[in-house]
């Protein structure tokens, strides 16, 4: 028996919108190659309480309920947690409108097997449909324009590359890194989370590697469609703030905090021509900011209006 096929490993989808992708994408895991895997289903305080009726068209998913939306950061914790517990060696966290090939897991746990020092681990993230597909690489941060990006292509040939992080969309994370780093930090809430996981691992001696044979489709924004897109504007406003203002040292902090002032000098300009979406973005990204200064952290408080059917009347 190869030590690969001895290694535990916890698949964690979680769930609170968008029951049409959780289901496609628990259905691509019974795809998968034999490895010796077990899949838990997180219904992160779904509004429907769909998390149930899903698990019930897939007897082989273990459920846990967490009863209200701790959001990415929250509802995957809950899912570490248990599945630490359970004494995983390793566990895969995907979004719920992922789809992953048949052999991504063995992909990722192949590299994650030969690099004992790999901490967590992503496959190439192929958003789109189609022809349409856009093939997304390994993240890298830079912190003299405190901006944080996807590599578009990876080199020819190469079986991994190590790079400072990898989307949340997909993580392959090494239980003994998460027990010595930490598991996501719920000040983020959403947005940014796996950047600073993959940084905080990278702190702790673990490398973060990016393994481009390994394939996941992602719709991408499964869970914050319509009015709820403006949740990414407040939160990529604040949690850039959280996250550059932490990790930046030396030379690269003043530039680093101008350029963010400078994004929001430019859209505090352009956004209103641009309607009402321009308007709403806006807000949004103000109350980030506002939040950020007042020190407030983790689920906004002031983001109803982001829920309602008609965020256009909230202006």
């Amino acid at each position: 028996m190869t030590e690969q096929s001895k290694s535990t490993v916890w698949i964690v989808v979680l769930h609170w919108l968008g029951s049409h992708y959780t289901r496609a994408c628990l259905a691509s895991l019974r795809t998968l190659t034999d490895l010796n895997h077990k899949v838990l289903l997180v219904d992160n305080g779904s509004p429907d309480n769909s998390g149930a009726d899903i698990a019930r068209q897939f007897p082989e998913v273990s459920l846990l309920e967490t009863g209200r939306n701790l959001g990415f950061s929250g509802g995957c914790n809950a899912g570490i947690n248990y599945c630490l517990e359970q004494e995983a060696d390793w566990i895969w966290l995907l979004n719920n409108d992922t789809k992953v090939g048949h052999d991504s897991l063995a992909r990722l746990m192949k590299v994650a097997q030969e690099n004992k020092k790999a901490g967590v681990l992503g496959a190439m993230v192929m958003t789109g449909t189609g022809d349409q597909y856009v093939a997304s690489g390994a993240g890298e941060i830079d912190f003299l324009r405190s901006k944080t990006f996807l590599r578009r292509s990876a080199e020819a040939g190469a079986e991994f590359i190590d790079c400072d992080w990898v989307s949340g969309s997909n993580l392959l994370l090494r239980a003994e890194a998460l027990r010595q780093s930490g598991s996501f930090n719920d000040d983020y809430f959403l947005y940014f989370e796996d950047t600073e996981l993959c940084w905080r691992m990278r702190q702790h001696g673990w490398t973060c590697l990016f393994v481009p044979d390994a394939k996941v489709e992602h719709a991408g924004g499964g869970s914050t469609e319509g009015s709820r897109t403006y949740w990414r504007a407040y939160y990529y406003t604040r949690n850039r703030l959280l996250f550059f203002a932490k990790y930046t040292r030396g030379a690269a902090l003043i530039p680093g905090l101008i350029n963010i002032a400078g994004h929001l000098v430019r859209h505090a300009v352009v956004l209103p021509m641009r309607g009402t979406h321009g308007k709403l973005q806006l807000k949004a990204e103000l109350l980030g900011l506002k939040d950020y200064l007042d020190r407030r952290f983790g689920k906004a408080s002031c983001l109803d209006w982001c829920s309602n059917d008609d965020s256009s009347s909230c202006l």
